[in-house]
């Protein structure tokens, strides 16, 4: 019944803002803009069309919104001179170009020029759209990640209460998020993209409403069970509180702590991996319970099924890239690829014949494996530059307001690139339209064509 009143919702949401983005689309196009972006937290796979699974509202709004984009550019050539000119998008476009250019070598054409037309289509409305309308009303910006962060705050806690009432438990995550989310990973993902963004925005403008939504998203992200997501979401807040600590210190002060910094945290990394799995999971249950000992799991890549099935994918892929290593096997094809690679000692008790599930649970070796080592490359260009962006904005602000404003976009973004080191979530709505948004939004800080976003976060 749940289930039933939750797709319900999801057309009636599709419906409502989709319809009032094409009544006001001649009139106000950048106000039917922001309603396109309001539908992101609601992305669900409730449609199916023949073999292809749908996703409301984004896919629907990724297509509408991309075709606006195109005829505005059309119209306004001079703007798409300007896209050029910025390092952030014009990375994201070079990365886009070459998996449209693998199309032609991969093992499965099809499916590969579905998954790149999708991206482009999310680019271009979420990306590009973005951009064009943070150039010309960036004094709403924080209002506009308010918004979302409500929006993302009524989803998840529909799944937070109806977790509630399976018993809170583990196995019942999965039956509680549908169906807004797949699997508990991208729950866990999803959760610490805006877990991360309510933290900075409470520092931004503390009131009821931003603490109440750092509720909704801490409980889900600790509901959702998801270990990545859980540490993922503290390094990017620790890596924030580094910078912020450092900012104040002299220079030499700075590159001790720092060097003395990483080799602490690379010596704890390598005695938790290497320290008895069921002895410290014993001691972090005693202290922490159940969810203290799932943690403490995260670092049993001996006995644990889902890690060695990390390392499985993680192997099969570099296998493949062994084999194409500069066209790669194509656009979302590594689930019907990897299973041909892997080896006898790497499997598990939970490896697959024919890869009917999961991906390679890795951002980065999914790229390479897919588009080669140029899109791996060019991947790595995007993050590298959307985090010197953030992370530097964070850094050279003078007000509290404004390191606010670039750490609700930065923050979500990191806790995504390192979760990417042990999942991949690119091919779902929710993800992809969010990154999208946020790489738009520190491209037209970059660019400097917002003048007035710090005084509007002052306002704000």
């Amino acid at each position: 019944m749940q289930n039933e009143f939750a797709e319900t919702l999801v057309y009636l949401v599709s419906i409502v803002l989709g319809g009032a983005a094409l009544v006001i689309l001649p009139l106000y196009p950048r106000a039917s803009w922001v309603l396109l972006g309001l539908g992101i937290p609601w992305a669900s796979e409730i449609a199916e069309i023949g073999s292809t699974l749908l996703t409301l509202p984004t896919d629907a709004f990724a297509v509408m919104g991309g075709v606006a984009v195109v005829m505005y550019l059309l119209f306004a050539p001079n703007r798409l001179l300007d896209i050029r000119r910025n390092p952030i998008l014009r990375w994201v476009i070079a990365y886009l170009a070459w998996m449209g250019i693998t199309i032609a070598f991969s093992s499965n054409p099809i499916i590969s020029a579905k998954f790149w037309l999708s991206q482009t289509a999310y680019f271009t409305a979420f990306g590009l759209g973005g951009y064009l309308w943070l150039r010309s009303n960036s004094n709403n910006l924080p209002q506009l990640f308010l918004a979302i962060l409500l929006s993302a705050s009524i989803v998840l806690s529909f799944c937070v209460f109806k977790h509630f009432e399976l018993g809170g438990e583990r196995e019942t995550v999965d039956k509680a998020i549908s169906p807004f989310m797949r699997e508990h990973t991208v729950y866990g993902a999803y959760s610490a993209w805006f877990f991360t963004m309510s933290v900075a925005l409470v520092f931004l403008r503390p009131n009821l409403f931003t603490i109440a939504c750092t509720g909704i998203t801490a409980t889900a992200l600790l509901l959702s069970y998801s270990r990545g997501a859980w540490l993922t979401a503290l390094g990017a807040l620790s890596l924030w509180a580094v910078i912020e600590i450092l900012r104040h210190l002299l220079p030499t002060v700075r590159f001790f702590i720092g060097t003395v910094g990483g080799f602490v945290v690379l010596i704890a990394g390598l005695f938790l991996i290497g320290y008895n799995p069921d002895i410290l999971q014993l001691r972090a249950r005693q202290q922490f319970g159940e969810m203290g000992e799932h943690l403490a799991s995260s670092f049993d890549v001996k006995k644990n099924p889902s890690n060695m099935e990390r390392i499985n994918r993680w192997f099969s892929a570099l296998q493949m890239v062994e084999e194409r290593p500069i066209w790669g096997f194509g656009a979302n094809t590594f689930i019907r690829e990897y299973s041909a690679y892997q080896r006898s000692l790497k499997r598990t008790s939970i490896s697959v014949e024919m890869g009917e599930v999961g991906g390679a649970h890795s951002e980065y070796l999914t790229a390479a494996s897919e588009l080669g080592i140029p899109g791996l490359i060019l991947l790595l260009g995007i993050y590298l530059s959307t985090i010197q962006t953030g992370l530097g904005g964070m850094w050279r602000s003078t007000s509290t307001s404004q390191r606010r404003i670039y750490a609700a976009l930065t923050l979500p973004l990191i806790s995504y690139y390192l979760h990417g080191f042990i999942n991949n979530f690119m091919d779902h709505g929710h993800m992809a339209a969010l990154l999208y948004l946020h790489w738009s939004a520190l491209a037209a800080l970059r660019q400097e064509a917002v003048p007035s976003l710090h005084a509007a976060s002052e306002r704000a």
